[in-house]
């Protein structure tokens, strides 16, 4: 198998590793938090032995964690930024990673990263049009309290971010769901639920039929690309590039169902 390490001279991988030194660093008045995350990612990350590592001396430990950080393929620096914003384990202060949440979409949008931090995973949308769109749409089920749609979402966003490569069809698939689960509530609808198509809410909600019939036109698309049937012509097994664009699109509807809902 092909080797996709890279060095430290790549721009990208010395950005991220530059903004976890700078915050722990700077936050780091005990000299103790390069030990503790070595520690906590050598148990719950590397699935590493520490018992020879040097996690009481702080400075030798930065030394070991950088080493183990430039050795990881591309795809599993993302992957150790997610266990670090996330897991217990890491030992990672919670004022650390407020402030790396802060700044970490900074960074990737300067050094033209292919994905954005989004609720602590990385997705593959660094337009921002595309990640305000599923990110307004996260915040709206969840404001509408519509948990169908919150779950299926959230399995879209699961699926696009999964490395090294996307689950593409299974995060469209999810996504046309979520939109068929905001259409049966606002549409107070019983029976089969509709997929594809927004007519159930269409008239409640004052969308003018050529909007109606255009959604409706991409959302049998995006029926047919997440294998879900109906009458579209969607990619059989679409990339990581068309999954992006129709999560975003799909998020989008939602957006405008629950903007007049509301």
């Amino acid at each position: 198998m092909p080797d996709d390490r890279v060095g430290e001279g790549q721009p990208l991988r010395n950005s991220l590793w530059n903004l976890l030194y700078r915050i722990v660093s700077v936050g780091d008045r005990s000299g103790t938090a390069w030990g503790a995350i070595l520690r906590g990612t050598c148990i719950g990350f590397f699935k590493e032995t520490y018992d020879d590592l040097p996690v009481a001396d702080n400075e030798a430990a930065r030394r070991v964690l950088k080493d183990f950080f430039f050795r990881l393929p591309d795809h599993r620096i993302f992957d150790l930024y997610e266990f670090l914003l996330t897991d217990d384990q890491s030992g990672m202060k919670e004022v650390d990673r407020k402030l790396i949440r802060r700044s970490l979409n900074g960074v990737l949008e300067e050094e033209a990263a292919p994905v954005r931090l989004l609720r602590d995973r990385f997705v593959p949308l660094p337009d921002e049009l595309g990640l305000d769109a599923v990110a307004g749409a996260q915040e709206k089920v969840s404001l509408f309290d519509l948990e169908a749609a919150r779950r299926h979402l959230q399995a879209a966003v699961e699926f696009l971010s999964r490395r090294p490569e996307p689950a593409s069809g299974e995060a469209i698939r999810e996504a046309v769901l979520a939109v068929a689960a905001v259409v049966r509530t606002i549409g107070e609808a019983s029976g089969p639920v509709a997929l594809g198509t927004v007519a159930p809410a269409a008239g409640r909600l004052g969308i003018p039929p050529a909007l109606r019939e255009a959604v409706d036109a991409m959302l049998d698309y995006c029926r047919s690309a997440g294998g879900l049937g109906g009458g579209g012509t969607g990619a059989e097994d679409p990339d990581g590039a068309e999954a992006a664009c129709l999560v975003a699109f799909c998020s989008s509807v939602v957006n405008l169902l629950l903007s007049r809902a509301g």
